[in-house]
Order: structure tokens, then C-alpha cells, then sequence
């Protein structure tokens, strides 16, 4: 079967949410703990972009937050938790992003895996796991952990360094060349281990072929 490439409505989606985000970052401070590692001077600079920055970098063809895609003993954890949603008063601006990028990836994962690995690099396996869940029961296994977005990247400040200077640039050609640059580094960063079996053997799963291959 031919790989579909990403639409125009997925790369909208993208800067809706890279544009939602960085918009918290400067003015939220629970978002702002989201920076992880990131230099001091990288935080500030992340924070205080003008509008018209934040908007070219919003620009950039990958999810500027990560829901942790990589971390495979969190998810082994997450997914197999009886999670629920959580009884309250309304979630904040921060809950609310973190459900509308669930809800995207999700829904990635089960119509173009393709499109979604280009978007966050995340492995083919991850993308497998998130589309054998209902939405619901998807942000219901994730309720528990309200520190699942993070920074992508938060830890590479020469990355973030080029995508806050060079990506921002009002120069086109200059912000374009330095987002190709990063969505490279996104996609050719060191490939996930491999998923530990007896945590995902601890999972119930409506694959078969999986609880197979595992074996």
C-alpha cells in the first residue's frame, strides 16, 4: 500500500498547536515548566518572542511539544493502567492543550501513522499502541500524568539555539532552512529501544499479531 503524505489540514493542525503553545509559554507558568533543561537564556528567549516570531516558528512542519513519544517505560506504565478521567473543576489552558494534541495524534495514529512519525518522530510501535486506543480511553489512561507535554527537544540547546534565532528570522528562506534542518534532526535522532516485552506482555491488547511477534 502507497504511504499517503501529510494533508494540508494536518500541517494546519501542527501550527494551530505550536502557535497555542508557544502562546502559553508567554504567559503561563505552568506551561513555562514544560521547558525542562532548556538554558536559562533559551527560556527567557522562548518566552518573550513577539507575536510575529511566534508565528514564523509556529510555522515549523513538526510539533514543537512533545507528548514524550520516546519514553517507552512511561507509556509501558500509562497504557497499562486502568485510567480515569479525572472529576473537577475544569481543566486550565495547559490540560485543555495537552487533550486537543492527544486528540490529533490519536487520530493520526489510526488514519496516517505516516503523517504522525513525520510530525514527532515517534516510532511506528508508539503509533500502533495509541491507535488501539478509544480516545476516551486514551486520555483516561494518561489523566494520572499531568506532566505528559513537554518541549521537544528540551535538552538540545544548540537545536533550540538555531530554531530561536535563525527560525524566527524574517527572512524566509533563512526561518524555512532552519526548520528543515531541525525536522531532519527529529527524524534521524537515535532510534528508539526496542518496547520492554514484560511490560507490554502486562498490557491487555485487541492485537493478536502483537502478543505473536512479542512471543
Amino acid at each position: 500500500m502507497p504511504l499517503r503524505g501529510p494533508l494540508t489540514v494536518d500541517y494546519r493542525n501542527v501550527e494551530a498547536l505550536n502557535r497555542a503553545y508557544l502562546g502559553l509559554l508567554r504567559s503561563n507558568t505552568a506551561a513555562r515548566a514544560s521547558l525542562g533543561e532548556l538554558s536559562a537564556s533559551l527560556r527567557h528567549r522562548i518566552a518573550s518572542l513577539t507575536r510575529q516570531q511566534v508565528e514564523r516558528l509556529a510555522g515549523t512542519p513538526f510539533l514543537l511539544l512533545s507528548l514524550r513519544e520516546r519514553d517507552d517505560r512511561l507509556w509501558d506504565q500509562l497504557l497499562c493502567g486502568a485510567g480515569e478521567l479525572p472529576v473537577g473543576p475544569p481543566s486550565d489552558d495547559l490540560d485543555r492543550l495537552r487533550s486537543a494534541a492527544l486528540g490529533f495524534v490519536w487520530q493520526l495514529a489510526r488514519q496516517n501513522p505516516y503523517t504522525l512519525r513525520l510530525t514527532c518522530g515517534a516510532s511506528l510501535h508508539w503509533c500502533e499502541r495509541i491507535a488501539e486506543r478509544t480516545l476516551f480511553g486514551l486520555l483516561a489512561a494518561v489523566a494520572p500524568y499531568p506532566d505528559l507535554l513537554v518541549l521537544r527537544r528540551h535538552d538540545d540547546h544548540e537545536w533550540w539555539q538555531k530554531l530561536l534565532v535563525d527560525g524566527v528570522s524574517r527572512d524566509t528562506a533563512i526561518s524555512r532552512a532552519a526548520h528543515m534542518s531541525a525536522l531532519q534532526t527529529v527524524l534521524t535522532r537515535q532510534a528508539v529501544s526496542v518496547p520492554r516485552r514484560w511490560a507490554v506482555a502486562a498490557c491487555k491488547t485487541t492485537r493478536p499479531e502483537l502478543q505473536v511477534a512479542d512471543s
